[in-house]
This record gives C-alpha cells, sequence and structure tokens, in this order.
C-alpha cells in the first residue's frame, strides 16, 4: 500500500517511514512525487482541524491515501499560545530562534520565568474518496525563559518534560523519541492502521 505523508520535513517522514515497515506500508513525501500543488491554507482553529483539512486536500488531488500530522507547543501561562501557530508563532517564515525568542519575550512580560506547557501532536489518515481516521499524542511539562541544550528543533531547548530535570533539546533522540507527543500519537496511529489493513 503507497501512503503519501503531507509534510516537508524530511526528519518526520524517515520516522513515519520506520513505523510502518513492518505493515508493508510504502511511505513516500510530497517530495518523492514530484508535484506542484500549492499546500492548503491552514485556517482550522485546533491541530485536529489542520491536519484534516491537510490530509482531505492532498487525498483528493492526488488520488491517493495522505497522513497528515499538526503538532505543537501550548502555554498555560499565555492562554494556549502559540498554538496552532506554533510554526509561524513570530511570523509566516520564522525560524526556531525567532519563535522561540517571541516566546520568552511574552513569558517575561508577564513577569514569568516558566509555565506549565504541552507539546501536542494530532495524525490524520485520510482516502480520496472517504475520511479514514485520527490519532493524537501529548508530553506535558513546563517552558523556561532560558535556552539549553542544541538538540531537537522548534521549542524543544524551551521545554522540560514532567519528571526530567533536562530540556528536550538536551536528552538523546531515543530518550526524546521515548517520551514525545509524536511518538505517542505515531504509536496509536499504527495501531488504528493495522486494524484498517
Amino acid at each position: 500500500m503507497k501512503v503519501v505523508f503531507a509534510t516537508g520535513n524530511q526528519g518526520k517522514v524517515r520516522e513515519v517511514r520506520e513505523k510502518l515497515k513492518s505493515l508493508n506500508v510504502e511511505v513516500i513525501s510530497l517530495k518523492d512525487l514530484n508535484v506542484s500543488l500549492e499546500p492548503p491554507e491552514e485556517t482550522g482553529e485546533t491541530f485536529l482541524e489542520n491536519a484534516y483539512q491537510k490530509a482531505t486536500y492532498y487525498a483528493k488531488r492526488l488520488n491517493l491515501p495522505v497522513i497528515a500530522e499538526d503538532s505543537g507547543l501550548v502555554v498555560e501561562k499565555l492562554g494556549g499560545l502559540p498554538g496552532v501557530r506554533s510554526a509561524r508563532f513570530a511570523g509566516e517564515n520564522a525560524t526556531d530562534e525567532e519563535n522561540n525568542a517571541l516566546l520568552i519575550k511574552k513569558l517575561k512580560e508577564l513577569g514569568l520565568t516558566e509555565s506549565p506547557a504541552k507539546y501536542v501532536s494530532f495524525f490524520v489518515f485520510s482516502y480520496p474518496e472517504t475520511f479514514g481516521f485520527w490519532s493524537e499524542g501529548e508530553v506535558k511539562g513546563k517552558v523556561i525563559t532560558e535556552p539549553r541544550g542544541s538538540g531537537g528543533f522548534g521549542y524543544d531547548p524551551l521545554f522540560i518534560p514532567e519528571g526530567y530535570s533536562k530540556t528536550m533539546a538536551e536528552l538523546t533522540i531515543e530518550e526524546k523519541n521515548r517520551i514525545s507527543h509524536r511518538g505517542k500519537a505515531l504509536e496509536k496511529f499504527v495501531r488504528l492502521l493495522k486494524d484498517v489493513l
């Protein structure tokens, strides 16, 4: 079975490919297909809505089953920000550094050095003619205002998972994958896909 993973992030593609290998599912990326499709506008107010928009959009246009994922950081003391705007918190083409700087600035404006937070991830599977299923995962913890570590990406240098004293960016890739929101969502996703197949 051929499935398209609607992402430009090759790291995510490798992760999903690895997980679905045992199910005899060939995961191809948008890059592999060599088609130029305008990405859909992500207008959802939740991660699930955005993942659903991406999955159904690409499935219809490519006439293939599609996996899409949306994830981000939800910071309690910022009323849930950056939320669905996690990747573009500081602007449309913002870098990780710019997004992190804005998060630190917003916390400091409130006189805070940390806040409870969680990383969340949603996967959606869609056929060209009909919606399939979705799964979610989360990891709770807190964000801090002093970046630490050089691993990972996104808000990892600011995020300390519950039960740890290190930031996500200070953990080994194995440690991170064991507890990550994407890892948890993917585990559930694989179980659901097994049932479908």
